[in-house]
């Protein structure tokens, strides 16, 4: 029982730092740039740092390796750091963008913003990393990159938030569909709303009726491929959760075609807020 309850109490700490420690919004006095409180294994440290030289830096580590001095400082510096870097909280005494992407997150998981989280994928890269190594490649806005084994799409987001064109390849249909989906259904999120309705009207027919199949018929009538795309993820989520979980489909369905549609509206909004080229 005592192990029991030691373990308990355990995974809730747990949840509450993997939930909130990554947004904690102080800001440092006598930085010139900080990390963001989540970064805390050595190969973070060693990204951080390298991404600070591909984009320019000349920096001395202080506090601990979490801040840094910058002997090199210039307007033009500062702004690239805001724009660009995945491992800083802030530059001087302006958040980056980065800390105000990761906080559009309807998940428990700081790696799971956006659209990231979008179906269960095993083996995926953090963002952060992708988006550092962006940068150490010296990859810039209008450039592409080539995923050869694109799996969760996690290069084409964060290629995509960076304005960065990413070509995908993947034997797997399943992660050539949700890749599309993260980072095409911005494009047509008015659309996806409009649709809505019509879906959600026929969620209660029977998954597996041959006679009547008005939910797979009314996604595939959708002319709109991204749209038709996002319906159709949003379905095999539920049946993930169904076969996996033991969910409920319908109910499952409705969770997460909210929880998608949400998410999607967060990178619209951030987007329109950064300035984003998406």
């Amino acid at each position: 029982m005592t192990e029991t309850y030691k373990g308990q109490k355990m995974m809730k700490k747990a949840e509450e730092i993997q939930e909130f420690w990554a947004y904690d919004m102080k800001q440092s006095v006598n930085s010139d740039v900080t990390l963001l409180d989540n970064v805390q294994f050595i190969y973070e440290l060693s990204l951080a740092q390298l991404e600070l030289r591909a984009l320019g830096v000349n920096f001395v580590a202080t506090n601990g390796l979490r801040e840094f001095k910058v002997s090199n400082k210039s307007n033009e510096l500062d702004e690239k750091l805001i724009k660009r870097t995945a491992y800083l909280k802030s530059v001087g005494k302006r958040f980056t963008d980065y800390i105000q992407i990761i906080q559009k997150n309807r998940t428990r998981s700081v790696n799971q913003y956006l659209t990231h989280w979008i179906y269960p994928y095993k083996g995926k890269f953090h963002p952060q990393m992708i988006r550092a190594i962006l940068n150490i490649i010296g990859l810039n806005q209008g450039d592409s990159v080539l995923d050869p084994f694109l799996g969760s799409g996690t290069t084409a987001l964060e290629a995509q938030l960076l304005g960065i064109n990413c070509v995908g390849i993947d034997i797997s249909p399943l992660c050539v569909l949700q890749s599309k989906v993260k980072v095409e259904s911005i494009d047509v999120l008015a659309d996806i709303i409009n649709w809505k309705g019509k879906i959600r009207d026929r969620i209660d027919t029977p998954l597996f009726n041959d006679e009547n199949k008005t939910l797979d018929e009314t996604i595939e009538s959708i002319s709109d491929e991204k749209v038709k795309n996002f319906y159709k993820m949003a379905k095999l989520v539920a049946v993930s959760d169904n076969a996996r979980r033991g969910r409920n489909f319908s109910n499952a369905f409705l969770k997460n075609l909210e929880l998608m549609l949400s998410s999607v509206t967060d990178y619209y909004q951030i987007a329109k807020k950064l300035n984003l080229i998406v």
